[in-house]
């Protein structure tokens, strides 16, 4: 199953770890390595699971892997990837199954428009625009049920492996890890929001630099 096949291509450098998963090859890489890392970072998603749909490579920022390295052994990453692996699954499942319906009821709803038109000719535009209602409702519609679907199944799966994981690392290990994950967002984010404001303050000082420079020409 790929799974982001893309980002599974952006890998710069060689793995900082080798490991196997069901006789696949996973690869493990530093996030910060890649040149497009704020754009993961900045969303505090400090982990990216991808697949060529062969092998698997995950991206992960430096200091969270060192921060919770007990969600990174073997056992757990088998879970993660099994989890996955059975998201992106049922979504392509759920994906071909409404393109399906979405199809079905653009037929239908073509077919009637057809078949009114040429019963009542003069209500031709009306009827074009009423069907166009009905099409657009209809998709709207379907999209939400997938959605919803998707997101409930995510859900429940999610317990199901998180349950798993305590079953592994511990309840103990799971409060340390969950606890040790909150602590490094919030270091990261109070950097990140300390530089943030530095660099504000250089940029008022150089536009102040700018102004004063250009105050001699304005009294010439």
């Amino acid at each position: 199953m790929k799974m982001l096949p893309k980002e599974y291509a952006k890998a710069v450098g060689e793995p900082f770890r080798v490991e196997d998963y069901k006789g696949a090859k996973l690869e493990m890489f530093y996030l910060d390595d890649r040149s497009d890392y704020g754009k993961f970072a900045s969303r505090g998603r400090f982990s990216v699971w991808t697949s060529d749909g062969v092998n698997y490579r995950l991206f992960v920022d430096k200091g969270y892997y060192q921060a919770v390295s007990g969600l990174y052994i073997n056992e757990v990453n088998d879970i993660w990837l099994d989890f996955t692996n059975s998201i992106y699954a049922e979504q392509q499942k759920m994906s071909k199954k409404y393109m399906f319906i979405s199809f079905a009821v653009l037929a239908i709803v073509l077919i009637a428009s057809y078949v009114i038109q040429a019963l009542f000719p003069e209500q031709a535009n009306n009827v074009f625009l009423a069907s166009m209602v009905v099409l657009f409702i209809g998709l709207f519609y379907s999209s939400g049920q997938q959605q919803k679907r998707l997101k409930a199944y995510v859900n429940e799966e999610n317990q199901k492996a998180t349950a798993l994981i305590k079953d592994v690392v511990g309840e103990a290990g799971f409060k340390e890890i969950l606890a040790n994950q909150e602590a490094y967002y919030q270091a990261y984010f109070k950097t990140e929001t300390d530089s943030s404001t530095e660099e504000v303050t250089e940029v008022e000082v150089n536009e102040e630099e700018v102004k004063t420079l250009e105050e001699p020409k304005d009294k010439e």
